[in-house]
């Protein structure tokens, strides 16, 4: 389990999903969690190598100047391998800085996959 290094009052949320999950993705700006995150995740984050079974933490930079897109050429690279993702839930997504969670929900969406812990802390996602 990866401990997260504590970077403001939605860091419990964040280590949820990190007590889920062997592997990370996620790039952001310098100040913030997602970038966090992704040193604390060392080499198992934006690793580039996925397999059936890995559960992937992914977060995405909320709207702030600066932000950084999600990785969706990483993304791609574990939807290809139908690993579980975990992210924000609905109610988490849905407030107004999380743009980024959003765009995260999306594309997952576009890609054939699908909310199967709706309502639940963290949103769970698996392959149709």
């Amino acid at each position: 389990m990866v401990q997260l290094t504590v970077t403001g009052p939605y860091t419990a949320k964040d280590q949820q999903k990190a007590d889920l999950a062997n592997k990370f993705i996620g790039r952001g700006s310098d100040r913030s969690s997602t970038a966090q995150y992704a040193k604390d995740y060392g080499p198992y984050a934006n690793c580039g190598v996925y397999k059936r079974g890995d559960v992937v933490f992914i977060s995405a930079e909320g709207n702030r100047s600066g932000r950084l897109t999600p990785d969706y050429k990483e993304i791609t690279l574990a939807i290809k391998a139908k690993v579980v993702f975990v992210t924000d839930n609905l109610s988490d997504r849905e407030r107004s800085y999380n743009i980024g969670e959003r765009e995260v929900a999306e594309f997952l969406l576009q890609n054939n996959y699908y909310e199967y812990w709706l309502g639940a802390m963290p949103g769970r996602w698996r392959p149709k």
